[in-house]
């Protein structure tokens, strides 16, 4: 059944107009498409826009179109964009970029061959006074395509070339040529099957190269929708004539585009009837509805979010979240009024008032409205801000000019003295109770008489039965036990500015405040305002219905749905705003009849069904939308490079959730500094002063029900340091740092070290020079003390000693003179020089003197070193001043050598008369005496302690004095074998 086109605007759906105004780039929108990162983009006369529900971007020929004039978008399988400029060169969005084509001309349609994975440009050109027809045709590689030009003159020959329109992702491809010079073919190829119809050719236009978009594909994407003397459909299976231009009431000339939305649906976007919606095309009983009928519409698109974008050529663009709500439209010029109050009438009926005086009528069953003509021309701009009905057929009205009694002719007259009345309450008794800027009143409808109860002025008033509250500028007041009573000192939260009050049928209050909606049962209080949900704390009125509140607000409305625990209230909160269909967010009452909500708003009157609960359709989506580095864009990038010196970056957000509309909140973080996500409504973010190094930026967006995006969008910051910072300059810098204190450290080491070796040196030449010189005096010495024994012998004239004294003498001259000359001899050498010596002792001495040298049997005697000319002048100490001074007894001398630990120890042990006895004896003869070999050897032995680090000990004891039975002296030298 076909409906008029008058019922047809009766009611049309709710939509947000979008035109230059709100950052459309033109006025005149010839197409949208949405690609996958949810961006719907338009095509229009002054640019392209690209919207992501809150914010247009628009791009010119200043940004790399060909043109400032796009007619057509196309969405290829890889989500590049290509443009149709007017001038028909071609352009595609890609990696952030436009590209132009310039090697492709006349380009007027678009088209993908997904058998072959190829894209193709259609052309229309003229060259050399010849037109040409075809296209460009280049494998679909994205960024990497290589056009080449298929064209023919355009001749006769040319019609039958089959032309491909559309081509489906399931692999199935569309093509149409002439079959003859009365009749269209239609080629359908698939993998497995080619089917090929025909169809009559009328009003004198080739249907293959035709520019405007008469051809798309069907929802399930195996059939295509086109349109010739009528529309339509055909697969592999059928070809099938939907309805004709003459069920449509349109000409040829009326079709822009057409939309197949699924089996019952189909939308057709016309130049003088707006947009037409086919429901049940496929049956004989079709519906058919118009949409915009004013407007020149060019295309229709419909969102992920199941909302739907009418272009218009005149308009700019249309959205409709949700066809389920609608705006009465049948009075044209109220369609935009500002609707102060709607109240239920009856079953059938509405009333609305209106800011500019109007009152509006409707009948809820055929949505049909009418104003009251009298009324209106009498009362322009007197504010109806109230609306009740009274008996049967009796509707009162408060308004600023007075109060009204309607009767069922309409006919009206002011039933009170009373100006300026916000609301009234009707009295159990009949009586009204009347809101008014100068007073609450108290009125009798049958004697007209009215008691003053309140003088301030008042806003609201509602009651149930008797009881009755009012609000005021400075809180809420009741009437109890024949006084006036203040509610605001005992609840605080009724002391500020009262906008509406609602009382529930259990005696709940409802109070309405600029601080959201304060609930008053039993005495006990509950607030609930933005941050509890609602979608504004400015709240203007409440409708109850059950267990359902809903809060009219400037912001939309707020659907609390709850119940209550004794008297703690549960409820949860949902939020209906202009995303939702609303015709307007500034909403000041609302009222339910039938199946529906309807609210009154600052632009009209709009319903929506009493279930509808708002609700997110889809995960938003989340895109970085531009990144702006120091003062340079960077576009087609997930990761951005910073310089130091401009250590600046700006990210901008796209949350995409059409239904969200600006409530789109995100979460983002740094992941390797922080793992915790921070909040923000900013769709800008600045950072500043990044710390150097590799960060990964994560972000995510979450809509209106907080719902997050699926996954997160990351891009990969890197803030490389200046070169003296990096690693490899810092690691070079601490390895010459190093190698420069190490090379400080060797440098004094050495110069330590060489200091001193030459303070040792010079001490050692002078310790060998004292040596030397010591040596040198140790001698004489001997050589002395031998010359007076040859001198003894000789004076006794015994010849034999003297010549035996004088052979050993020269061979132990010889020996001291081959050793003088060195610092250490071995110990066989020692020996020798003992034995040598202490045999000349021995002659010269006779029976008063014996001697013994024992070495122990391991020592290696020809390894071993010591000190030359330090053993000798001991022994003949313990000759000389013990041996030589016994009178009663023969003197022995025994020398002991022997490994003792690490030092080789040589043990000298004489029966004298002890080194004290001699000492003082010497001392008496001789005052001062010191004996020179003794002195001379411990000044060698000083001299080489000195210089060398293990020490050569010396010990002399006194065997009397250490308590021992016999006399004499024992000597012990202990020389360190490893200075050997």
């Amino acid at each position: 059944m076909l409906i008029s086109w008058w019922q047809a605007r009766a009611q049309d759906p709710s939509y947000t107009q979008y035109t230059v105004k709100d950052g459309l780039a033109g006025s005149t929108v010839y197409h949208a498409l949405q690609d996958s990162n949810g961006f719907i983009w338009f095509a229009t006369n002054q640019g392209v826009s690209r919207f992501d529900g809150k914010t247009f971007r628009n791009f010119s020929k200043e940004d790399g179109l060909p043109d400032n004039e796009i007619l057509r978008l196309y969405l290829d399988r890889h989500n590049n964009m290509w443009f149709i400029s007017l001038s028909g060169i071609p352009s595609v969005f890609y990696k952030g970029t436009f590209r132009q084509l310039d090697g492709c001309k006349g380009v007027y349609a678009i088209s993908e061959d997904f058998i072959t994975d190829s894209i193709l440009l259609f052309t229309n050109y003229t060259r050399d006074i010849k037109d040409y027809q075809g296209y460009y045709g280049a494998v679909n590689r994205p960024g990497e395509w290589r056009f080449k030009e298929q064209v023919k003159p355009a001749k006769n020959e040319i019609y039958s070339w089959p032309v491909l329109k559309a081509s489906s992702e399931k692999q199935i491809n569309f093509h149409f040529s002439l079959a003859d010079s009365r009749t269209y073919a239609l080629t359908v190829k698939s993998k497995y099957k080619i089917a090929r119809y025909t169809f009559p050719y009328h009003h004198g236009i080739y249907l293959p190269f035709y520019k405007r978009p008469l051809v798309t594909l069907a929802a399930n994407r195996e059939a295509v929708l086109f349109y010739a003397d009528g529309i339509y459909m055909a697969d592999t299976a059928r070809l099938t004539l939907i309805p004709s231009l003459k069920e449509l009431h349109l000409k040829y000339n009326d079709l822009n585009a057409l939309y197949h939305e699924n089996d019952s649906t189909l939308w057709i976007c016309t130049r003088n009837k707006g947009l037409v919606r086919v429901s049940n095309f496929l049956s004989p009983a079709r519906n058919i509805r118009l949409f915009f009928s004013k407007a020149c519409c060019s295309s229709i698109l419909k969102d992920r979010e199941a909302g739907y974008w009418v272009t218009t050529l005149n308009q700019g663009v249309f959205y409709l979240p949700d066809p389920g709500s609608h705006y009465i439209s049948s009075q044209g010029k109220l369609v935009a009024q500002d609707v102060r109050c709607i109240r239920t009438m009856d079953p059938q009926h509405m009333a609305a008032g209106f800011t500019d005086g109007n009152i509006f009528s409707i009948d809820n069953h055929t949505l049909q409205g009418k104003l009251l003509p009298q009324w209106g021309k009498n009362n322009e701009n007197n504010r109806v801000l109230d609306i009740r009905p009274y008996t049967a057929h009796q509707m009162l009205v408060a308004s600023d000019y007075g109060f009204y009694s309607f009767a069922a002719d309409n006919s009206y007259r002011n039933i009170g003295h009373c100006s300026s009345i916000k609301g009234m309450f009707l009295m159990g008794d009949s009586s009204i109770v009347l809101a008014s800027g100068l007073g609450l009143y108290m009125m009798d409808p049958r004697s007209k008489r009215v008691k003053t109860i309140f003088r301030q002025r008042v806003t609201c008033v509602d009651g149930i039965g008797g009881r009755y509250y009012w609000g005021t500028f400075n809180g809420m007041y009741t009437f109890a036990d024949g006084a006036v009573k203040y509610l605001g000192t005992g609840y605080p939260a009724l002391s500020g500015i009262i906008n509406h009050i609602d009382v529930a049928p259990d005696s709940t209050i409802w109070v309405s405040t600029q601080q959201g909606v304060v609930i008053l049962k039993n005495g006990r209080i509950t607030c609930i305002g933005r941050q509890q949900g609602l979608l504004s704390s400015m709240c203007k009125h409440v409708l109850l219905d059950g267990h359902t509140a809903w809060i009219s607000t400037d912001k939309g409305i707020s659907r609390i749905a709850y119940r209550w625990d004794h008297d703690l209230l549960i409820y949860t909160v949902a939020g209906i705003t202009e995303m939702d269909g609303l015709i307007a967010a500034d909403v000041n009452q609302t009222a339910i009849s039938g199946k529906y909500i309807w609210a009154a708003t600052a632009r009209g009157i709009c319903f929506f069904p009493e279930d509808y609960t708002p609700h997110s359709m889809q995960n938003p989506l989340i895109n970085i939308s531009t990144i702006v580095s120091g003062n340079k864009e960077i576009t087609g990038s997930d990761t951005v490079l910073i310089d130091y010196k401009k250590n600046k970056l700006l990210i901008g957000l796209s949350g995409i959730s059409f239904r969200s509309g600006k409530y789109i909140r995100y979460q983002y973080r740094l992941k390797d500094l922080d793992s915790n996500w921070t909040s923000t409504a900013n769709s800008l973010l600045e950072f500043s002063t990044l710390p150097f190094g590799i960060h990964t930026f994560e972000i995510r967006a979450i809509d209106r029900w907080g719902v997050k995006s699926r996954q997160t969008k990351k891009l990969v910051i890197a803030v490389p340091p200046p070169f003296w910072k990096t690693a490899w300059f810092m690691l070079v810098a601490y390895f010459l740092v190093a190698l420069l204190a190490g090379w400080g450290v060797y440098a004094a080491f050495r110069r330590q070290h060489r200091q001193r070796d030459a303070a040792y040196l010079l001490r050692k030449k002078m310790a060998d020079l004292e040596m030397m010189a010591l040596r040198a005096q140790m001698n004489p010495h001997f050589i002395f003390n031998c010359l007076s024994s040859i001198q003894h012998y000789i004076l006794r004239s015994d010849i034999v000693n003297a010549n035996l004294y004088l052979h050993k003498f020269s061979m132990l001259i010889r020996k001291i003179l081959q050793y003088s000359t060195a610092s250490d001899i071995t110990l066989a050498e020692e020996l020798k020089v003992l034995e040598l010596y202490l045999e000349l002792e021995k002659l010269r001495l006779g029976e008063r003197m014996d001697y013994s040298i024992q070495v122990e049997e391991d020592l290696p005697q020809t390894d071993l070193y010591i000190p030359s000319m330090i053993i000798q002048p001991h022994v003949e100490n313990a000759i000389k001043h013990g041996i030589s001074a016994l009178l009663d007894k023969p003197g022995m001398v025994r020398i002991d050598f022997r490994r003792l630990g690490n030092y080789l120890v040589c043990t000298i042990d004489d029966n004298g008369i002890g080194i004290h006895v001699a000492a003082q004896r010497k001392q008496a003869s001789f005052p001062g005496y010191r004996s020179l070999g003794t002195g001379i050897t411990e000044s060698r032995i000083n001299i080489m302690n000195a210089i060398q680090k293990e020490k050569i000990l010396l010990e002399v004891i006194d065997k009397k004095e250490q308590g021992g039975a016999e006399q004499g002296t024992v000597v012990r030298l202990c020389f360190p074998m490893s200075n050997n």
